[in-house]
């Protein structure tokens, strides 16, 4: 015996089922969206941290490598970099030992000053008296030591070293 059409159940979702999946579907792409949206933001804090901290430590590059050791006081500029204009702040202020100014840098943009992006803090002393010799070495020069054979590749007269006499 067949049983009757109108007495079996219909197969498919009825249209409450159909709404909480479209809810529960909506709701996780939701958070999706919004995980991703936090990611971005994220990222573009750290771009904009990175940014201020590398013209912070320009500026007191700049600062230390004018050779001029700066007064104490409170200077500022702006300067382009990476297609954003920022706005930095130095403070020169006295540390306690003769000749040793501490050197802290703020930078923001220039259309929100008050609020600071990134931050610098450096040391800056007179540079010592060089005499005349290259900073980056002693100036002493070393001499070979007894029986070493130095040969200049550079000179065609010295032996090749190629073994052919």
């Amino acid at each position: 015996m067949h049983p009757d059409a109108r007495s079996s159940p219909a197969g498919g979702f009825t249209l409450l089922e159909v709404i909480v999946a479209l809810a529960v579907v909506a709701l996780g792409l939701i958070a999706a969206f919004n995980g991703v949206i936090q990611i971005t933001s994220g990222a573009t804090y750290m771009r904009e941290r990175t940014l201020s901290n590398w013209v912070a430590m320009n500026e007191l590059s700049r600062i230390r490598l004018s050779g001029v050791m700066p007064d104490v006081s409170e200077t500022d500029g702006d300067v382009e970099f990476a297609n954003s204009t920022y706005r930095w702040r130095a403070t020169v202020s006295e540390t306690g030992v003769e000749n040793l100014r501490r050197i802290d840098i703020e930078v923001s943009y220039v259309d929100s000053v008050d609020s600071v992006l990134g931050r610098a803090t450096g040391f800056v002393a007179p540079r010592p008296p060089t005499a005349g010799t290259n900073r980056w070495s002693s100036g002493a020069s070393v001499a070979p030591a007894p029986g070493d054979d130095l040969v200049d590749p550079t000179d065609p007269g010295e032996d090749s070293g190629d073994g052919d006499e």
